[in-house]
């Protein structure tokens, strides 16, 4: 599989956008892998999109109430990461043990749910959410 990808490059040569096969590290060379990025369990509810405004391959996709990132075209640029006002994007590589589901979640959702281009407004009660544990159980499919 062929994917574009933000990668580090061997040593002299600066970090670009390049396309990178996903292979086993051994057979890689220098050259790093891509992985996607997650959105966790604190979007449940809040689901703001300052994120998707940033992305510059389009790979958020929207459901009643969370939005999920589609590994398959998520370049790894690291954009939406600072703009969610919640904190709920992680590394695939550094999602929290407690969240690991969210890493299938993402995948499975977003094969299903729309594309979402666009900033739109968060959810009316979205900072009354921010931040609750447990949320799981209330992601509307």
């Amino acid at each position: 599989m062929v994917k574009p990808c933000i990668a580090n490059s061997p040593a002299g040569v600066s970090p670009t956008l390049l396309t990178v096969y996903h292979s086993p590290p051994e057979t890689r060379g220098n050259w790093s892998s891509c992985m996607a990025y997650v959105v966790t369990e604190n979007c449940i509810n809040c689901k703001h999109t300052d994120c998707v405004d940033v992305c510059p391959v389009d790979c958020f996709h929207e459901g009643p109430n969370f939005l999920v990132i589609d590994p398959d075209e998520c370049i790894d640029c690291t954009l939406c990461v600072p703009e969610c006002p919640v904190n709920a994007i992680f590394a695939e590589d550094e999602v929290p043990a407690d969240q690991a589901e969210f890493i299938e979640l993402n995948a499975e959702l977003c094969k299903s749910w729309p594309v979402l281009t666009e900033k739109r407004p968060a959810l009316p009660d979205a900072d009354e959410w921010d931040g609750k544990p447990g949320k799981r159980d209330l992601l509307q499919r």
